[in-house]
């Protein structure tokens, strides 16, 4: 995992369990135990995106998987507001996992920082972890349900 420089050791070491607590708290990591996250973690990236940055946009290609660490990010579909996001929450599975396309658009509404899974990482991540693979889905058909509910159905 990149992270960004801090100041000095002592501050870089806070900042990797800072992240790592935000993750073991998270509901995709429920179930494992810290090392297994760290290990996960350790095949991220990380990136910072300023307040209104678009992440990912509606109907473009996309490659790459993202759990926010810090900040907020909205989430719409079809230019409406269906999701707010929060550190420990995760994007841009359905286009890496799917037909490459992505189902929604993800903006930063305040500064961000995620980490990245790049390429098409996700596949071979949830084949190695199946704790992470099974929350994954969990989470993945929650939010597919609570769609469902927010908008207007067609005949």
């Amino acid at each position: 995992m990149r992270i960004l420089e801090p100041e000095g050791p002592t501050e870089r070491a806070r900042l990797d369990e800072a992240v790592l607590d935000t993750l073991c708290a998270a509901p995709l990591f429920a179930g494992m135990d810290r090392r297994e996250v760290r290990e996960v973690a350790g095949r991220f990236d990380e990136e910072s995106f300023n307040a209104g940055h678009r992440i990912t946009l509606e109907g473009m290609r996309g490659a790459d998987f993202f759990i926010i660490t810090s900040g907020i990010a909205e989430v719409s579909l079809d230019r409406r507001w269906v999701a707010t996001l929060r550190a420990g929450d995760f994007f841009g599975e359905l286009g890496v996992l799917g037909n490459g396309l992505r189902f929604a658009t993800v903006s930063a509404e305040t500064p961000l920082r995620c980490l990245v899974l790049p390429n098409h990482g996700l596949e071979e991540l949830i084949l190695h972890h199946p704790t992470l693979s099974r929350n994954l889905l969990r989470e993945v058909v929650a939010r597919l349900q609570d769609l469902a509910t927010k908008r207007p159905h067609r005949a």
